[in-house]
C-alpha cells in the first residue's frame, strides 16, 4: 500500500457498480480519513457525480446495464483525462477489457472477486502516480518562474544570484527524483498492458516478457546505451499489440502454411502496432522498432524493404529473439523444434534475414545462460493450458504443485480445480520447444 502525502486533502474516490453490496464492500474497504468516497449505481449517475465533484480516481465494474464499464470509462477519459481509471472485471470479459484498455485508457484492472490488499495497492499506486504528475507540473512552474527571475537578477549582487541558483538546483533534484519514480510507474504499466494483450485468444502467453528480457541481454552484450535499452524493453513487451485486431483463425495458423494474402494480413500487424503507439511520445522509438520487426537484413522484408543499418538496431535484435521463440513453439512451421535445429536456421539466414552481428551476439548470450534456460521458460495464464505442454513448474503460495511433466487433460483439470481454490496466486511456467536431440 502506498502512502499519500499527508499535506494533500483526502483522495476523492468514485465507485460505480449496479450491485449495492459491491458498493458497500468498496466503501468499507476505503473508509477512513485518507479517502472521501462517492457511490453510483450506473454509468449515468457516475458521470453526474463527476460533473458536480472533483474526483481523483474511479473504479468501475465492467458488466452494468445500459452503459458498461468500457463505455463509461471511455466517457471519463474523454472529459476528465486527469482522473485515474480502474476496471473491475472477470475472465469472461476479455474482449470488453481490451476495449476498455484501448478506448478508456485505463490505468489498471482488477479481477472479481478482488483481493482487498491487491485492490488497495492498485488504488494507492494510481493515486501516487496522479500526485507525482501534479507535483511535476508544479515543479515545472516553479522552475520556469525561477528562470525568469534569474534573468532579472543578473544585475544584482553575486550572493543573491548564488542563492537563487541553489534553490533552482534543489528543485531540479526533486524533479529528477519524481521523474525516476514516474518512469518506473510507466514501465510497470506497460508490463501490465503486455499481459492484457496476451489474454487475447491466439496470442502466445508469456512470449513478450521472454523476448523483452533476452533482447535486453543481447543489447547489453552489444554495449547499447541505457536510453536505447529502455526503448528495446518497451518494444519487446508491446511487440504483439497489433495482433489484437487479427482474426483468431489467423493467429492460430503457422506462418509457413499461410497463403500470400494471409501472410500480408498477418505481417500488417507491425504497421497496426506502430499506429497504436506512435502518438505517445515515450513510445515513439519503440513504435518504430515494432514497425521494422519484419524487415530483413538483405532488403527482402516487410513493409519497406529496408537494408542493414536502415533497420533500427532494436528491431534487428527483437526479430532474432522473436523468431527463435516462434520456431521453438511451432508458430512458424506448425511443429515445435529443438534448440539445435532453430540455431541452425538462424545461422543459415544470417546475412539474409538477420544481422550477422546480432545473431552471433544472441548465440553468445544463449551460451552464457544455464543449460535449462536455453529452451525458454515462460509464465502463462491457466486459460492457455493445452495437452502436450511441458511444465517446468507450477507453484502457489510458495508451494510446489507440479514439476517437470507433460500435461494431459487430467492434469489440466487438476490445475483448473486448484486455480479455483487459490485464485491468482497460481504461478504456471512452461518450457517451449522440442526436448529431443537437444544435447549438443
Amino acid at each position: 500500500m502506498y502512502n499519500i502525502d499527508s499535506e494533500h486533502q483526502p483522495a476523492r474516490l468514485l465507485f460505480v457498480d449496479d450491485e449495492n453490496n459491491v458498493l458497500k464492500s468498496l466503501r468499507r474497504l476505503f473508509r477512513g480519513g485518507d479517502y472521501q468516497v462517492h457511490l453510483a449505481n450506473n454509468g449515468l449517475e457516475g458521470l453526474q457525480i463527476l460533473e458536480q465533484q472533483q474526483i481523483d480516481l474511479v473504479i468501475s465494474d465492467m458488466r452494468m446495464p445500459e452503459m458498461d464499464g468500457a463505455q463509461f470509462l471511455q466517457r471519463v477519459a474523454e472529459r476528465w483525462p486527469q482522473v485515474i481509471r480502474i476496471l473491475l472485471t472477470g475472465f469472461a470479459d476479455l474482449e470488453s477489457t481490451i476495449s476498455a484498455v484501448n478506448k478508456g485508457r485505463i490505468y489498471s484492472y482488477c479481477q472479481k472477486p478482488w483481493d482487498d490488499e491487491e485492490l488497495k495497492d492498485i488504488v494507492g499506486r494510481g493515486l501516487l502516480q496522479k500526485r507525482l504528475l501534479e507535483e511535476r507540473e508544479r515543479l515545472f512552474e516553479i522552475i520556469n518562474r525561477q528562470n525568469d527571475q534569474l534573468k532579472e537578477l543578473n544585475s544584482q549582487l553575486e550572493s543573491e544570484v548564488e542563492q537563487r541558483t541553489m534553490q533552482l538546483e534543489e528543485s531540479y533534484r526533486y524533479l529528477d527524483h519524481a521523474h525516476k519514480m514516474l518512469k518506473k510507474q510507466y514501465t510497470d504499466t506497460i508490463k501490465t498492458f503486455s499481459r492484457i494483450i496476451e489474454m487475447r485468444p491466439g496470442i502466445k502467453s508469456g512470449h513478450a516478457k521472454y523476448i523483452a528480457e533476452v533482447a535486453l541481454k543481447v543489447a547489453d552484450h552489444l554495449k547499447i546505451k541505457e536510453e536505447d535499452r529502455k526503448h528495446i524493453l518497451y518494444a519487446g513487451l508491446l511487440l504483439q499489440i497489433g495482433k489484437i485486431g487479427l482474426d483468431e483463425s489467423l493467429l492460430n495458423q503457422p506462418f509457413y502454411s499461410m497463403t500470400s494474402t494471409e501472410r500480408e494480413l498477418f505481417l500488417a500487424h507491425a504497421l497496426e502496432g506502430e499506429a497504436l503507439l506512435k502518438n505517445m511520445i515515450p513510445l515513439q522509438v519503440a513504435a518504430t522498432m515494432i514497425r521494422h520487426q519484419f524487415e530483413h537484413y538483405d532488403g527482402s522484408g516487410y513493409p519497406q524493404g529496408l537494408i542493414a543499418e536502415q533497420i533500427s538496431l532494436g528491431a534487428r535484435i527483437l526479430a532474432v529473439v522473436r523468431d527463435y521463440v516462434a520456431y521453438l513453439d511451432g508458430s512458424m512451421t506448425g511443429h515445435s523444434m529443438t534448440v539445435a535445429d532453430v540455431i541452425s536456421r538462424l545461422l543459415n539466414k544470417k546475412d539474409s534475414f538477420y544481422d550477422p552481428r546480432v545473431v552471433e551476439a544472441f548465440l553468445e548470450v544463449l551460451a552464457q545462460m544455464e543449460e535449462q534456460a536455453v529452451r525458454p521458460v515462460v509464465e502463462i495464464s491457466w486459460t492457455k493450458l493445452e495437452p502436450g505442454m511441458e511444465v517446468e513448474e507450477i507453484r502457489y503460495e510458495g508451494r510446489l504443485f507440479l514439476k517437470d511433466c507433460i500435461l494431459d487433460k487430467g492434469k489440466i483439470y487438476e490445475i483448473v480445480a486448484l486455480r479455483e481454490r487459490v485464485g491468482d496466486k497460481l504461478e504456471i511456467r512452461v518450457r517451449l520447444g522440442n526436448a529431443s536431440d537437444e544435447k549438443r
